[in-house]
């Protein structure tokens, strides 16, 4: 795509005194050629373009008189103005140097170099930041090579990366890896702009905020959404606090934020409420209609009716002891009975600790009590192995692994802000912070590939507040970890598919919202990224995360079953955005002040329901069956092959010899101890 035109493009940037090294034979003419490199965006395509444009009326000298490099420039007798940055490369001296006669012969047409970034696979910066090397996607090889005179090639791709569309390779820090699906540069502004609109002072003063969202969007964007967060559960919220809807309520009530979310607004649709009624006996149930009758459209499926269970009692010691064999293990049929307990009323607290190394695969169901003594000892030995590993590392070490350095310092900041309202962690030189640093410190030694991202401190703080010991709390933050590891992509993929999924099962289950959401331009859920990110960490209080934190590790009823308790607090909430014309600043405004005002019974309740109403409903896509684990009706047929098995086989290598793993065991015990010694003495 030399010469393709791009239509109703936008210059996102411009980057001058940018020479033509290397590329393929169709512009062999412009090498050695000075010029701009700018980043377009295509509105009619909605595409992002490299495009590299020579500059008028400069050739290149072929004399040996060169004081930059190997090229040197000769202003010819037709100019043009000169910008700033492209006046900085007119140091050389020109007084040998002949002026080429170009006046009486036809100047060639001029190549612009233009490309998809979509269709390359990467960026390289060489050189000290001095080069660029454009890779191709197609078939691997360099596309295009620019020597950037003024050594700013870094601020290019800072540039780049401002558009989120790149991130740094994992095992070459020159290496910037293009993203396939960034996001649209409308839905970053957008993004941008509600910062900007909701003049949080935390965020907008605090040191480079935007250049750092230029050079680490993803970390930058939970970051902001954090502070978010703090920002606006400053304040306690009373029981009784009024609701910004008050005036809305029949007879001017004084009700919470969380009844008003429940309350009945149309006769044709009953919302659930907090009476007794519904969270009380388990023999009474309230019906929910299709929630498509609000939409007004006759054209939208209804769902069908389901009744609607109220919650149940936790899981006592008593009922849970009565599962055990008398050796320790679960049988499988009580396992299934266990899950069921748990996600209709949660787990005791006496008990809490015990269960969570079940469901996070810490202990393992069908083990004996010997066996699980077993395991334990040997994750015990693991865990303080990889510890030692980052304790003896040595400040030289440190200053020659940017990687862990970088990541041992976001892990220092994170810890010292995380749940500090909480008795457990307030304080200053709380034994329990450096237990939580410690642990997310080992977690990089045990995760290299994914080591520290902010958000991973708020999944950690209450399992360790709940374990109370810090070999159980690792190894219990690894199983939470392995099933949320894709929310901290540094792509983003992981966070991308929930969101898309969310959507899709918004359009299916509450057509109206969504049908709001997309006249809105607010389509793209960015308002959820925060619930889905650390699973509703900052939206509930501590006993309530617990609860729902546990309901969800059952697995029960199907996976993805966070997304259907984002669907009942959209749901509630319906009536209020909608009714008040709310767009996508408003709405994500509007979300982050329901923290800590949302009801957790009334949620799970709702979400159980939508579920129900989905997987029941005729019309179920095979697209909706997918995101709920459900058998797709169009089944594709898979061919199989041994390729697999073979390569399994050479995975796993060969097997240690008896004495290998005794020389082995030898290492690990030497470093427990050393560990040891260096953390209590």
């Amino acid at each position: 795509n030399m010469e393709e035109n791009i239509e109703n493009a936008h210059e996102i940037c411009t980057h001058d005194g940018v020479l033509l090294k290397k590329v393929n034979s169709n512009c062999m003419v412009e090498l050695n050629t000075t010029g701009s490199i700018n980043l377009i965006h295509s509105l009619a395509t909605n595409e992002l373009w490299i495009e590299w444009r020579p500059n008028d009326g400069f050739l290149i000298s072929d004399t040996d008189t060169q004081e930059q490099d190997e090229w040197s420039f000769v202003d010819t007798i037709v100019r043009r103005n000169r910008t700033t940055s492209e006046s900085l490369i007119f140091n050389t001296n020109t007084n040998n140097i002949t002026v080429k006669e170009s006046q009486a012969q036809t100047p060639p047409k001029q190549r612009i170099i233009r490309v998809k970034l979509k269709d390359l696979k990467s960026v390289e910066v060489l050189k000290n930041g001095l080069v660029i090397k454009l890779i191709g996607r197609a078939d691997g090889r360099p596309h295009s090579e620019y020597v950037f005179q003024h050594g700013n090639a870094d601020n290019f791709v800072r540039s780049l990366s401002s558009t989120h569309c790149l991130q740094r390779n994992h095992r070459n820090r020159n290496v910037y890896d293009v993203v396939e699906d960034h996001n649209r540069p409308q839905d970053r502004d957008k993004l941008q702009k509600t910062f900007a609109e909701l003049q949080i002072d935390d965020i907008k003063s605090g040191s480079g905020w935007i250049s750092n969202m230029m050079r680490r969007p993803y970390e930058q964007t939970m970051d902001i959404f954090a502070k978010i967060a703090d920002v606006y559960v400053a304040t306690p919220v009373s029981p009784t606090s009024s609701s910004p809807d008050n005036s809305r309520s029949p007879a001017g009530q004084n009700v919470s934020p969380s009844n008003v979310m429940m309350q009945s607004t149309t006769e044709d649709y009953e919302v659930l409420s907090t009476s007794p009624r519904l969270l009380g006996s388990d023999s009474e149930a309230v019906t929910v209609p299709n929630p498509a009758k609000r939409s007004g459209s006759p054209e939208t499926p209804h769902l069908p009716a389901v009744e609607v269970q109220p919650r149940g009692q936790p899981l006592s010691e008593m009922v849970w002891r009565s599962m055990i064999n008398e050796d320790g293990s679960i049988p499988s049929e009580k396992v299934d009975l266990i899950k069921e307990k748990i996600f209709r009323g949660g787990i005791e607290d006496d008990i809490r600790a015990e269960l969570w190394k079940f469901l996070l695969d810490y202990d393992l169901w069908a083990n004996t009590s010997q066996q699980r003594e077993h395991r334990r000892s040997n994750k015990r030995i693991e865990y303080y192995t990889m510890k030692s590993q980052w304790l003896r590392m040595t400040p030289v070490q440190e200053s020659n692994f940017s990687d862990f350095r970088d990541r041992k310092c976001q892990i220092e900041k994170d810890v010292k802000r995380t749940d500090r309202t909480h008795e457990y962690f307030a304080g200053d030189d709380n034994p329990n912070l450096e237990t939580l640093h410690e642990l997310l410190m080992t977690y990089v030694m045990y995760n290299f590939d994914l080591g520290y991202v902010q958000g991973m401190s708020d999944l950690l703080a209450p399992i360790l507040y709940v374990m109370q010991c810090e070999k159980d709390a690792f190894w219990c933050f690894v199983g939470f970890m392995d099933r949320v590891f894709s929310n901290f992509d540094m792509d983003q993929a992981g966070m991308k598919r929930q969101l898309h999924d969310l959507t899709r099962l918004l359009a299916f289950a509450n057509p109206r919202l969504h049908g709001y959401f997309v006249e809105t331009g607010s389509d793209n859920m960015y308002f959820c990224f925060r619930w889905l990110l650390v699973w509703f960490k900052r939206e509930f209080s501590q006993d309530d995360i617990m609860r729902l934190w546990e309901v969800l590790w059952t697995g029960l009823p199907c996976i993805n079953y966070h997304l259907f308790i984002s669907l009942a607090i959209l749901d509630g909430e319906t009536d209020t955005i909608i009714g008040n014309k709310y767009e996508f600043n408003e709405i994500l405004k509007h979300v982050n002040e329901l923290s800590m005002r949302l009801d957790l019974d009334t949620i799970l309740a709702k979400a159980e329901a939508i579920y129900q109403q989905v997987k029941s409903a005729p019309h179920l896509t095979d697209e909706i069956r997918g995101i709920i684990g459900e058998e797709p009706v169009e089944k594709v047929t898979e061919i199989h092959t041994d390729s697999d098995d073979e390569s399994d086989a050479v995975i796993s290598g060969p097997t240690k010899s008896v004495e290998e793993e005794e020389k082995l065991q030898k290492k690990i015990e030497e470093a427990l101890e050393q560990s040891m010694y260096f953390n209590f003495y």
